[in-house]
């Protein structure tokens, strides 16, 4: 998979103070299972999409449905979501609304439950494949984690919202799509390369 690297806009230090100030004054953070303070998927601010896909599911879901991220894959996109108490991605074909590869829900866990994988669990899975794709969706109350096989030669590009894309060091043609805060997903993607491997099920050969 080709991966292109570009340049950091903002030293460290100016990150890592911006990160603090984050956290002091967002009100609507809350704790989780790792002790991180950052924002629910239902409270970020939700993105509008061309051709809205999920369009009836918004109107049946009492305006619950956000979608905060949209990701390209080739000829197809990919919509990232929360509903209530859960959250989910759609991978679906530019243009057709009827034409869904993937369509993917997990809620997040019940007290007690899930696994920490990652900072702000804990998470709950669910996986499915389609097409020349497979996701593997960890979801909990604050970020998404994803992981994305495609035969397509390079990443999802074109990122709109509130995601992350890299590549999943240990599977090639394998993405890890990040869904949440900035900082949480920050916080996210430097766990998964600090892991060296992935802790989501493999697609099948």
């Amino acid at each position: 998979m080709a991966w292109k690297k570009k340049p950091l806009v903002f030293g460290a230090a100016f990150i890592f103070l911006l990160t603090g100030c984050e956290s002091g004054a967002d009100s609507d953070a809350e704790p989780t299972s790792t002790g991180v303070q950052v924002t629910a998927l239902s409270e970020l601010e939700a993105i509008s999409v061309a051709d809205d896909p999920l369009a009836d599911a918004e109107s049946a879901s009492s305006g619950t449905l956000k979608i905060l991220a949209e990701l390209q894959d080739g000829q197809d996109r990919i919509i990232m979501f929360a509903n209530g108490d859960s959250c989910g991605i759609q991978v679906g074909a530019k243009g057709d609304q009827k034409a869904n590869r993937i369509h993917l829900v997990s809620k997040w866990p019940a007290g007690g439950e899930g696994s920490n994988s990652y900072p702000a669990g804990p998470y709950n899975s669910a996986s499915g494949g389609g097409p020349q794709k497979w996701v593997s969706l960890l979801c909990s109350k604050n970020a998404m984690v994803i992981e994305y096989a495609s035969d397509e030669s390079e990443a999802p590009v074109n990122p709109r919202g509130h995601v992350t894309v890299t590549q999943a060091s240990d599977r090639p043609m394998t993405s890890r799509i990040i869904v949440g805060e900035r900082k949480v997903r920050e916080q996210i993607a430097d766990g998964a390369k600090a892991q060296g491997t992935s802790n989501a099920s493999a697609p099948p050969r």
